[in-house]
């Protein structure tokens, strides 16, 4: 037998449906798209201001009273209070909205969340932030309340920066941090675009190679949606042979012209007899041989680089000594690299160094026990995600602007020159562009509305 039962008041299941009669003055209440409003008296007593019921109109009855204890915002201390409960006879309990007085299942204001959570992601620890409040608020907070705070938001952020794409020039840097995590070796994979300072993606890996870079850059393409032409990077050989497989054959890579002439150098200084690590200049006789090299990796054009390689590799036939390997070693490299030298001399977009990623690294290395106290990997993507978010949602507002200037310089060159046929259909470019960046933008906006923003 199915029984319909509206309300735990009408419990005999064989009782006929009340129907009920509503007045003109039940009819004025009844208003299903509003919400109760509450009242915290000076009693501390917290009542419902409504006396009818919003669904149905009928008069609501008073059902006893919960004690509360409460934490409020901004330091204004604890607060006793006690919560008049009220029913409908035809809906049952009323449960109207508590959120803005204090948050489901819990004592602390919801402010004190979200505050947190700016406080992790500026890269305070839970230690740190336990003394903020204490200093700033006068309350004292567990740590372990505040590491579920933050854990709170880490699976939502994880899939939003996933499943959202960034402004991408398709020129991209490339480099790891090694990680301690209780003794193991991790690492730290992370990409920048070297145009837009946008970050892609950002991974934690138990190990470095092609399977490892794979899944990087497959997230940081997000479904394919992002096209990279060129990598920046520096002389690693940890991707192994990823760049030859055919979803990544077409990538131009460039090495950093900096980590280059470190390598160099050490061999040189090997050959003047110093030590590969000597810290000591190359002494001033042999500065020459070390310009030599230099000059092949400073070189202006793609034609003076094969001069300069072809002097060098002239000069190291002539030179002789015990410890010649080392600089045969040297060219050897050179010539290695000079495909992956050359490449900025061709494209502008393509930086020389990896200077950027470089100096990008301190915005994880920023969180102190990143680098050597983490204590599982899912901790260590949670600090790298909402370093991530940090700095996209940061830089998101100013490309926005600087891509609607752009457009309107395109309507006054289209305005200027209109019959010139290569400024026509540019417009449909930027405007599905615009709508793109609008819907990611509103992505990181949504999670930050939602778990971040101060109410």
């Amino acid at each position: 037998m199915l029984i319909e039962q509206t309300s735990l008041i009408k419990y005999f299941p064989f009782l006929k449906h009340l129907k009920c009669k509503r007045t003109q003055k039940e009819r004025d209440f009844y208003n299903p798209d509003h919400d109760y409003s509450l009242i915290l008296g000076r009693d501390n007593i917290l009542r419902i201001k409504e006396t009818h019921c919003l669904d149905c109109g009928a008069r609501l009855v008073k059902n006893g009273h919960n004690k509360r204890l409460i934490i409020r915002d901004n330091g204004k201390g604890k607060l006793k209070i006690l919560i008049q409960r009220k029913q409908c006879p035809q809906c049952g309990e009323i449960h109207p909205d508590y959120s803005e007085i204090f948050p489901k299942f819990a004592n602390y204001h919801e402010n004190y969340k979200r505050r947190a959570r700016q406080h992790y992601m500026e890269g305070l620890m839970p230690s740190q932030i336990r003394r903020v409040f204490k200093i700033d608020f006068g309350i004292t907070i567990s740590k372990t309340t505040i590491v579920n705070w933050i854990n709170e938001v880490a699976e939502s952020l994880r899939e939003m920066l996933q499943e959202t794409p960034i402004p991408s020039s398709g020129h991209w840097g490339y480099d790891e941090i090694h990680m301690r995590m209780k003794g193991k070796k991790i690492y730290t994979l992370d990409t920048v675009d070297v145009v837009t300072k946008f970050i892609p993606g950002a991974l934690i890996s138990e190990s470095m190679g092609r399977k490892a870079g794979h899944h990087l850059f497959r997230e940081a393409r997000c479904h394919n949606f992002l096209k990279i032409n060129s990598i920046v990077k520096d002389c690693t050989t940890n991707l192994g042979g990823l760049f030859q497989t055919r979803s990544f054959n077409h990538i131009v890579q460039q090495n950093c012209l900096t980590h280059v002439k470190w390598m160099i150098s050490k061999h040189v200084k090997a050959f003047c007899g110093l030590s590969v690590q000597s810290r000591k200049p190359i002494p001033e006789q042999w500065r020459w041989l070390l310009k030599r090299f230099y000059k092949v990796i400073d070189s202006k054009n793609e034609t003076d680089a094969y001069i300069q390689l072809e002097i060098i590799r002239g000069t190291v036939r002539r030179l002789k000594g015990k410890k010649i390997n080392h600089l045969q070693t040297a060219l050897k490299n050179l010539k290695g690299w000079f495909p992956k030298i050359i490449p900025y001399q061709r494209n502008p977009s393509i930086p020389k160094t990896n200077n950027m990623l470089e100096s990008f690294h301190k915005k994880y290395t920023y969180y102190p026990s990143f680098k050597r106290n983490m204590m599982t990997l899912k901790g260590a993507q949670r600090v790298l995600d909402y370093r991530v978010f940090k700095h996209n949602f940061g830089i998101f507002p100013r490309y926005i602007r600087f891509y609607r200037n752009k457009y309107r310089r395109y309507h006054m060159i289209l305005q200027e020159f209109g019959r010139d046929p290569s400024n026509r259909g540019q417009g449909n470019h930027f405007k599905r562009m615009l709508k793109n960046l609008d819907t990611w933008y509103e992505n990181y906006q949504r999670v930050w509305t939602q778990y971040f923003a101060i109410i």
